[in-house]
């Protein structure tokens, strides 16, 4: 009996030994199995920085040369008829503003630009030249009318001869303008032989 109890008490006692071993082997080996992707870790990625500001600065003013003016129907009682000049604004017509060069280039024509006056008779010519541009060499000249009852040149007499321009200081110059002029009188037609105003 003591024999066999002492077998037993052995049995007992490997078997509690084996329970207890089984008991922490795994802890132990889950913990290595923890450990072993961290050998392996790799940083993570850094933020994402802000998203840069949508603010878009305006692109830079493009210098400018303004020059207008108004074109009349001398003695002429239409739409806007001013009584000071004896004229109304002649709607439609156009002008040309002719550039030249020097003296020294022959005053060859640089620049030349033609415009149609609005409904009000009013026209702007925008050089954007600037260098190019000399207000002692540039004129205005007429060059059409938008009917025959007011198209015989006035101001001037000869549509080969140009008015000279002077400076407009009591225009509002636009954002970038390096100077405002118009011509140094009015540009003027007149009606033909019969008189006969247009109908306007």
């Amino acid at each position: 009996m003591a024999a066999s109890l002492k077998v037993n008490n052995g049995a007992v006692l490997g078997m509690v030994a084996v329970m207890f071993l089984a008991a922490v082997l795994p802890s132990s080996h889950a913990s290595t199995a923890v450990d072993e992707p961290a050998a392996n870790h790799k940083p993570a990625a850094p933020a994402s920085p802000p998203p840069a500001s949508s603010y878009t600065p305006p692109p830079p003013v493009q210098p400018v040369v303004v020059v207008h003016g108004v074109i009349y129907c001398k003695s002429c009682k239409l739409r806007g008829y001013n009584s000071g000049m004896d004229a109304s604004p002649l709607p439609n017509a156009t002008v040309s503003l002719v550039c030249y060069g020097d003296e020294e280039s022959g005053y060859r024509v640089l620049n030349q630009t033609s415009t149609a006056a609005d409904r009000n008779g009013y026209f702007i010519v925008m050089v954007y030249d600037v260098d190019m541009f000399d207000r002692h060499t540039c004129r205005l000249y007429l060059r059409s009318s938008p009917t025959p009852l007011c198209a015989r040149p006035s101001v001037p007499s000869n549509p080969k001869l140009g008015l000279t321009l002077v400076r407009d200081r009591a225009a509002t110059a636009p954002r970038g303008a390096r100077g405002v002029y118009h011509a140094r009188t009015a540009l003027m037609y007149a009606p033909g032989a019969g008189g006969k105003c247009p109908p306007y």
